[in-house]
C-alpha cells in the first residue's frame, strides 16, 4: 500500500502537468483562431501559385541541409569521441565556440563566402550556409563517449577493423538514437530559419515559406506561425520516444 503522501505527491505532479501542458497549448491555440481567416482564404493561388515554388524551395532546402547536417555531425562526433585524430582537442573547443556564437552575427561572415562562390541567391547556396549545425556534432559526441566504450573498440581492432569499418560496424548501428535527436534538432533549425534565407534570398521567386509569406502577408502574419509550428509538432510526435530513448541513454549507462 502506497504512503498517503505519495500519492499526495504524484497527484500534484499530475495536475501541475496538466496545468502547464494547458499553458503552453493557448498560444497554439491562439494561433489556429487568428489565422483561421488566412488558411481558407485562396494563399495557393496567390501570384499564379506562386505558394507552390515556396513549397518546393522549402522541401528542396530543408532536405539537403538536413542531410548533410546529419551527416556531417554523426560522422564529426564520432571522430571526436573515438579516434584519435591531431587537434582533436582544438575541434571539440571550436566546436564549443561556435555554438556560442548566434546565427545572427553569423549571418554576414556567411553572406560573404556565399558570395565570393557565387552562389548567393540560390538554393545551393543557402544550403551550404545552413548545413553547418554544432550543437548536433557536440551531441554526437557526448553520444558516442558514453556509448561507445574502449573495450569495444578494441575487440574492433583486434578483428581487424579500420577506423571506417569502427564507424561502420559499430558507430552507424548504435546511432539510431542519436540519428532521430540530431535529425529533430536540426529540422527545427532549418524548417524555422530566417535569418539567413532572408540575406542570402533576393528573388521572391527563390524564397522559402518563411520568408516568401511574410513578402506577401506582412510581417508577424499567424499564419507563418501555424506553417512552421506543425511539422515539428508532427516530427516530434513521430520520434518522441527515440528522442526521449537517446537523451537518457548516457544516464542509463551509467
Amino acid at each position: 500500500m502506497k504512503p498517503i503522501n505519495q500519492d499526495r505527491n504524484a497527484s500534484l505532479i499530475k495536475i501541475t502537468l496538466w496545468f502547464m501542458a494547458f499553458l503552453t497549448s493557448i498560444p497554439f491555440l491562439w494561433l489556429i483562431k487568428d489565422a483561421g481567416r488566412m488558411i481558407f482564404a485562396p494563399v495557393i493561388y496567390y501570384d499564379n501559385g506562386i505558394f507552390f515554388v515556396w513549397l518546393k524551395n522549402t522541401s528542396i532546402f530543408v532536405g539537403s541541409a538536413l542531410l548533410i547536417s546529419v551527416l556531417t555531425c554523426v560522422t564529426a562526433g564520432f571522430v571526436m569521441a573515438v579516434l584519435n585524430v591531431p587537434f582533436r582537442r582544438f575541434l571539440l573547443f571550436s566546436t564549443l565556440v561556435t555554438m556560442l556564437i548566434p546565427i545572427t552575427a553569423m549571418a554576414m561572415p556567411l553572406y560573404v563566402l556565399i558570395d565570393r562562390i557565387n552562389l548567393n541567391n540560390t538554393l545551393l547556396g543557402l544550403i551550404l550556409a545552413s548545413s553547418y549545425f554544432p550543437f548536433g556534432a557536440f551531441l554526437s559526441y557526448l553520444y558516442y563517449s558514453s556509448v561507445l566504450p574502449q573495450e569495444l573498440i578494441g575487440m574492433g581492432r583486434i578483428d581487424g577493423l579500420t577506423d571506417f569499418g569502427i564507424y561502420r560496424h559499430l558507430g552507424i548501428p548504435l546511432s539510431k538514437s542519436l540519428i532521430s535527436i540530431v535529425t529533430f534538432f536540426s529540422f527545427v533549425g532549418l524548417w524555422n530559419s530566417y535569418q539567413l534565407p532572408r540575406v542570402l534570398l533576393i528573388d521572391p521567386s527563390r524564397s522559402v515559406m518563411s520568408i516568401g509569406i511574410e513578402v506577401f502577408y506582412g510581417q508577424g502574419t499567424t499564419l507563418i506561425g501555424i506553417m512552421m509550428l506543425i511539422p515539428s509538432v508532427l516530427l516530434y510526435l513521430a520520434s518522441q520516444k527515440t528522442i526521449a530513448r537517446g537523451i537518457f541513454s548516457g544516464a542509463m549507462k551509467g
